[in-house]
């Protein structure tokens, strides 16, 4: 549905702010988003930890270059899209940071 989507920051740009508050509120937001549409799932979020730093998807990774923020952060994720009755789905949790002959 064109027009009807919001353009949220991507979950490094969360990951930057080190603030579970604000992770859990958007988390909310989006769980409710997903949920006025009709799914009953977000994939996400991706929390695989930076270790190479040309890894093409490091902007979507929640737990920046420190597991134990990333941790922390993705609590908060988890419990604000659920609160919403949306099933979170954490990906990318290991072995995805692989960029050689990609």
């Amino acid at each position: 549905l064109v027009g009807t989507v919001t353009c949220w920051p991507s979950l490094l740009a969360f990951a930057a702010t080190f603030d579970e508050d604000l992770v859990g509120e958007f988390a909310r937001a989006l769980g409710q988003e997903f949920s006025l549409k009709g799914a009953n799932a977000i994939l996400g979020p991706s929390v695989n930890v930076h270790r190479v730093a040309r890894n093409g998807r490091n902007f979507e990774y929640l737990s920046g270059e420190d597991p134990f923020l990333g941790a922390r952060l993705t609590a908060a994720y988890v419990e604000g899209v659920q609160s919403q009755g949306i099933l979170a789905v954490a990906k990318h949790f290991v072995l995805n940071n692989q960029e050689t002959h990609r």
